[in-house]
């Protein structure tokens, strides 16, 4: 039991880090292309969700800004890896409960993004919603097909 418990956490630890790693590079790209710092988004973020900043004129590149947010941003998809490799423990003892993984991982998916987009909406002028929403979206289906890989059961069992 501890053994299965052991590794459920190292599959989601995995695939937090895939996921954290996939929007960092996502929007380090991003700002490089439209000639702002790779730092840029982590810096709007952070200040608007960990220090209140409303106004985005006030928004600087700072470490502060950047490693609080990213602090914050990689514990989350540390947790959202483990609920998913949960979720996936889950799916490998039955095809039915595959759609009960899947469901409560889009859920708790949707309403993230959805907190973020309402935390930073005074943040609009310099954060596009639609990079937030591809930014999850890609993170999400990289952890899914990480823990599909861990998981051989989930591909022949699939329910479809």
């Amino acid at each position: 039991m501890r053994s299965k418990w052991i590794e459920t956490l190292r599959e989601g630890l995995v695939a937090g880090v895939i996921g954290y790693s996939a929007t960092v590079v996502l929007f380090a790209i991003a700002n490089l292309l439209v000639g702002r710092s790779p730092f840029h988004t982590a810096a709007v973020l952070g200040a608007a969700l960990l220090y209140g900043i409303r106004d985005p004129m006030q928004v600087v590149v700072t470490p502060a800004y950047v490693l609080a947010y990213n602090g914050a941003h990689l514990v989350v998809f540390l947790a959202l890896g483990i609920l998913g490799a949960s979720l996936a423990r889950l799916a490998d003892r039955g095809a039915q409960l595959w759609y009960v993984a899947l469901f409560l991982f889009i859920f708790v998916s949707f309403h993230l993004i959805v907190t973020v987009q309402v935390v930073a909406t005074s943040m609009h002028p310099l954060i596009n919603d639609a990079a937030i929403w591809i930014a999850g979206i890609f993170a999400g289906l990289l952890m899914v097909a990480s823990l599909i890989r861990a998981h051989p059961a989930i591909r022949t069992s699939q329910p479809w």
